[in-house]
Formats: structure tokens, sequence, C-alpha cells
């Protein structure tokens, strides 16, 4: 077989091409720090870098999630912490009111007092978040909780829940109805701000003294403080599992970046050799073409 001399300078070109590509990919792995440029160069560390990613958005979305949800339950135990003051204040005042030494006129001046403080309490019970949500409506996140003049619910009795890890959700809102509505001794119910402006025009009215439900005004009151209390402390217990979870998907973010930074990141020293390598390979081969190019038999006759 005979090979002609075009054919061998093929050879050095295609060989020189190939070398040159080889050191140009080095090139970009030293320049970005990757060791994975495509798919080709390893398709099974590709897809598992791929599956790493993924886990570490979902991870990250675990997180927002959870910065949102502790957002909206610092807010509502913001409120349900005032709310309960507020209640505790207007149950002193009613037994201050209730006091027989009080003349009309002072009862009238409690009774302002309550209808201030009133007024504070159904502005909580609308409290919304960063987001304009409503806090206290259920599912019915953009609808008021409390009508401020009927003091009608239009929220629902949904809790509105947030997945902050893989396997757990919180939920970051509350029922209003749960909280601010009461049963009566007669099982009817009714807003605690209606049960408050009911005996605040009692006392205006001078009439309180000789009211039958005197007892079940304080009593009302009190529910209403369990009540609020005891949301308080179901808030607190999910702020705290929030930052439990979080600092497992903390944990769990770590590990996944870990991974993918072996999975991707070059080794410096194996790529830097390798870079000297191809380039005596290249000059190597440059040389030799030049050589072969300047072969011809006319240079033996």
């Amino acid at each position: 077989m005979r090979i002609s001399t075009s054919y061998i300078q093929q050879q050095s070109v295609d060989t020189m091409l190939a070398q040159q590509k080889q050191l140009a990919d080095t090139q970009l792995q030293v320049s970005t720090g990757q060791r994975i440029l495509r798919p080709s160069d390893d398709p099974v560390a590709a897809v598992k870098s791929l599956n790493y990613q993924r886990e570490v958005s979902i991870n990250e979305q675990y997180q927002a999630n959870a910065d949102v949800a502790n957002n909206k339950l610092n807010a509502a135990e913001n409120a349900l912490t005032s709310a309960t003051n507020i209640v505790q204040r207007i149950r002193e005042l009613a037994v201050q009111a209730l006091n027989d030494s009080n003349d009309a006129n002072a009862r009238a001046g409690i009774a302002e007092e309550i209808d201030e403080l009133n007024k504070s309490l159904v502005s909580l019970a609308n409290t919304t978040d960063a987001n304009g949500e409503f806090l206290f409506s259920g599912y019915q996140s953009f609808t008021q909780a409390f009508d401020t003049t009927t003091f009608a619910y239009g929220g629902d009795g949904g809790q509105r829940s947030m997945r902050v890890g893989s396997d757990y959700s919180v939920e970051s809102t509350f029922p209003g109805d749960e909280l601010f509505v009461i049963t009566n001794a007669d099982t009817t119910t009714q807003a605690v701000f209606q049960t408050i402006d009911d005996f605040s025009t009692a006392l205006k009215a001078n009439t309180i003294g000789t009211a039958p439900n005197n007892g079940e005004f304080l009593d009302n009151m009190s529910t209403a403080i369990d009540s609020l209390t005891t949301a308080r402390t179901a808030v607190g217990a999910r702020i705290n599992s929030i930052d439990q979870q979080r600092s497992i998907n903390e944990d769990s973010l770590a590990s996944l970046e870990t991974s993918l930074t072996k999975l991707k990141d070059l080794d410096y020293a194996e790529a830097i050799s390798r870079l000297n390598s191809q380039t005596t390979g290249l000059q190597a081969a440059q040389q030799a073409y030049v050589k072969v190019q300047g072969l011809s038999l006319f240079n033996f006759l």
C-alpha cells in the first residue's frame, strides 16, 4: 500500500486539530473551574449533577416557604398577644363597672374606653401580613375576617398550610371564628366584639347593674382570653418547629452542595498537569507537521 504525501499531511492536520480541541477544552475547564463542560464529558455525573441541582432548588424553596410561614406566624403571634391584653383590660374594666359605687357618668366613661379597645380588637382580628393577606380568615386570605360594623365573620374554617420540608407542612393562618367567636349560655354564637359592644351599650344606659347576664359577660371574656392564649401557644410551637425544620433543610443543602461540588468542580492540580502535557503534545505535532510538509522525493535526487 502506497501512502501519499497528501495523506500523511492530512493525518498530521487531523492530529493537530484533535489536540487543539483537547487543549481548548482543558483551558476552558481551568478558566471556569468546571470539570463537566457538556453532558457528553461524563454522562453519569451529568445526570447526577442535574438531580442534585433539582434537590437543591427544592430545599431552597422549602427555606423560602419557611421564611414566609415564619413571618405570618410572627405577625399572628403579635396580634394575638395584643388581643389577649385588650380582652384582659376589657374584663378588668367590666369588673370595675359592675361595682355598685359607680354612677351613670362613671360607667359611661368606662364604656368609652371599652369602645376604643373594642375597635382595636377588631383591627387586630383583621391583621394582614406583608402581602396584604388576612391572617384570621382561614382559606379566604384576601377577604377581611370581620366586618367592622356588623362584626360578621367573612372567612371560613380552613387553615392554610405551607410545605417547609420534604415531609412537613405547617399551618400559617388561623380561622377567626375559632378565636373571636364565643358561645353564650343559651348556645348561640356571637362575635366577641358584638358581646363587648352590647355590654358597652348597657353601661351607657346604666342598666348594667340590673342585667341578669353580667356574670356571663365576665365568663365570656375569660373564655376569649383562654382561646387567644391557646392560639398563642400553638403559634409558638409552630415557630419552633419551623426553626427546627430550617436547620434540617440547611444540613440537607450543605450535603447536597458538597456532593454537587465533588461532581462538578475541577481538580486544578490534575487539570494543570494535563494542560501542560497537551500543550507539549500539540507543539510536538506542529513540529512534526512542518517536517512532513517539507518531505519530497526531489530532496533525494
